[in-house]
């Protein structure tokens, strides 16, 4: 089948969750508490087992997933606030949240959830506020009581947000542990650990909840998915499913296959292989109810370098797996023997567009590569198309000899770092001059390699949008260039110790050269239209059916853009930096667009703002 495409369907991959792993009922809930607000819980504010109808449909009043809906477009079907009147737009109501997630080590990247008037919205601690939509007066809050000397967070502590269902909130919290909280009162319902933090692993991306029985005739009431990170700390990646009801285990799908499994020979045997292989999952997977099937991205292979010969499936890769049973699909990998970090953290979107006269059911994933990668959701094939092409090669590295390069449009113009930011510049390391190179650049162990994109991107998390009025999909994206050296194999396995962080590479210097929003037809993979930053766009995007484009700047500005050409609408200054994508519901007939805003702890603005805001605006 070549390596553009590996299609496999009904795969048995699916690894059951160990039978020790229980849940703890309500009363058991350690150093957590709730504590009720003043505002009341509205009647009908109570979420049902939501049908997969349910969560397929388009947001307008409800925000009920992170994406807005299953399909991960962030696309709003609200028009009230529209090109013509957005300029008119203020402030509604801004509230604080008890400085929780306020410090340095904090990142505030939770998207709010909405249902029936209340917002549920979780902080970098795991701490969960439930709020009058309208209003913003706190109903109830949650007190992760998560353990303050964590240090397996690869990148700063962040939760991206809660899912809701069946009368419970769902937050997966840095500390490895599954939260059920009652809607009404945010008292602890069930509560299980998915991992152990001290081995490396975290929980970082907004779980998903899914009802697969509408489609299958399934006995499942409601399932709960949760992914993985950690591949910096020799981590296995991984999708858990559980079910909603009472937190009991459903399976455990391994993105990282043992020996004997599908994709399970493209490891090397030895210690660098697939039981510390990386291959995280930090977003929250998209799903197609007609078909059941959820679909998700992966991380890099760990560590960066020095790993022996193979493809290291599933990782840097775009993998569907069965709702219900957590069986393989398809897969379709994005970089090959990954040496660089240039995994695809975005979360995947779900379109259906006309592609030459034809409907077609399309997937989209963003990549640090600086690549939009569209391919058939049902198939896992390319669906414009995607090019082996040769690229630079490193015997010592294992390099692969070929990448897939999508044709159309890069999302951001540069491939290969800037002399300026390296020349006459040595690797502490090495104390040789550091090399200026491009994208696929092999890093080598006696000297460090300077390439483009870097580690952040190209499309780091920050999640995109799509727009079915425009047919464009829209990206917050970043021109960097970075520097590393790659360690060898022996000193990488005499440091190997679970939970400790052994990324795989020296880095020698990262630079942010430019920012971008940038607009691309997902029916062409052509860019349309592009807005130039000075630094990185951090936020993430969304849309609405009012043509218009949120995203949010390190600097802490917000801004609007006409979703069809680019051109600056509206800007408010914010009291952070904003490092969390926007939403748009509406109470009463009311349309609000609405933004937590904390600042990150990879701050990329000097200096760097931190809070505890939220903030609504409405027409007046």
């Amino acid at each position: 089948m070549g390596l553009r495409r590996v299609v496999l369907l009904g795969c048995a991959a699916a690894l059951a969750l160990a039978a020790s792993v229980s849940a703890t009922p309500l009363g058991s809930s350690g150093n957590t508490r709730s504590v009720l607000g003043t505002a009341a819980f509205p009647s009908d504010a109570r979420a049902p087992a939501f049908a997969a109808a349910d969560l397929a449909a388009r947001p307008g009043a409800n925000w009920i997933t992170n994406g807005g809906d299953v399909s991960n477009a962030r696309y709003s079907s609200l028009n009230q606030i529209n090109t013509s009147n957005v300029s008119q737009l203020k402030e509604a109501w801004h509230v604080h949240l008890d400085g929780s997630g306020k410090a340095a080590k904090y990142s505030a990247e939770g998207t709010p959830v909405v249902y029936n008037g209340v917002m549920y919205l979780p902080t970098g601690n795991s701490d969960v506020f439930a709020m009058n939509a309208a209003t913003g007066e706190r109903i109830w809050t949650y007190h992760s009581g998560i353990d303050q000397t964590i240090n397996t967070a690869c990148c700063g502590w962040d939760n991206r947000g809660v899912a809701i269902g069946d009368g419970k909130v769902f937050v997966a919290q840095l500390d490895g542990t599954l939260v059920a909280l009652d809607q009404m009162t945010g008292g602890v319902v069930w509560k299980i650990i998915v991992h152990n933090w001290r081995e490396g692993f975290t929980l970082t991306a907004a779980p998903l909840y899914y009802n697969p029985s509408a489609t299958q005739g399934s006995p499942e009431k409601g399932l709960v998915y949760v992914g993985s990170t950690g591949g910096e700390y020799m981590s296995r990646g991984s999708v858990s499913a559980y079910h909603a009801s009472d937190g009991s285990p459903a399976y455990r799908f391994f993105t990282t296959p043992a020996p004997g499994e599908i994709g399970g020979q493209t490891w090397a045997a030895g210690p660098l292989g697939f039981a510390t292989g990386g291959g995280t999952v930090w977003n929250t997977p998209s799903v197609d109810t007609q078909t059941n099937t959820i679909y998700f991205s992966t991380g890099n292979a760990a560590p960066w370098t020095s790993r022996g010969p193979g493809l290291n499936l599933f990782t840097s890769s775009m993998v569907a797996i069965d709702a219900v049973t957590g069986q393989v699909r398809w897969w379709y990998q994005m970089v090959h023997h990954d040496l660089w970090d240039y995994d695809c953290p975005n979360a995947t979107m779900l379109f259906d567009v006309p592609i030459k006269g034809v409907m077609r059911k399309g997937i989209g994933e963003a990549c640090k590569t600086g690549w939009l990668y569209l391919l058939d959701r049902t198939t896992g094939q390319p669906l414009i198309g995607i090019v082996e092409k040769k690229v630079p090669q490193s015997k010592q590295q294992n390099t692969w000899p070929t990448q897939p390069i999508p044709v159309g449009d890069r999302i951001h113009p540069q491939t290969c770092a800037l002399k300026k930011n390296y020349q006459g510049k040595q690797s502490k390391f090495a104390g040789k001059p550091i090399t200026v190179g491009c994208l696929w650049d092999p890093p080598a162990i006696d000297h460090a390699v300077a390439m483009a994109p870097s580690a952040q991107g190209g499309v780091d998390w920050n999640p995109s949008a799509y727009n079915p009025d425009t047919h464009y999909a829209y990206f917050c994206a970043a021109d960097s260039d970075f520097a590393i050296q790659a360690i060898p194999a022996v000193k990488l396995n005499a440091d190997y110790l679970a939970g400790k962080s052994l990324a795989g590479v020296n880095f020698a210097g990262i630079t942010f050269n430019q920012g971008y929003i940038s607009a691309m037809d997902v029916t062409t993979n052509k860019n349309v239209w592009r807005v130039k930053w000075p630094r990185t766009c951090y936020s993430g995007i969304f849309t609405t059916a009012g043509g218009l484009v949120f995203a949010g700047r390190g600097t802490g500005e917000f801004d609007a853009y006409d979703a069809k050409t680019g051109k600056e609408l509206w800007k408010t200054m914010l009291a952070a930096n904003v490092a969390a994508p926007g939403m748009s519901y509406s109470v009463n007939g009311k349309q609000y667009i609405a933004i937590y805003d904390g600042g990150t702890a990879f701050t990329f603005e000097s200096p760097g703002k931190h809070g505890d805001d939220v903030y609504a605006f409405a027409l007046p």
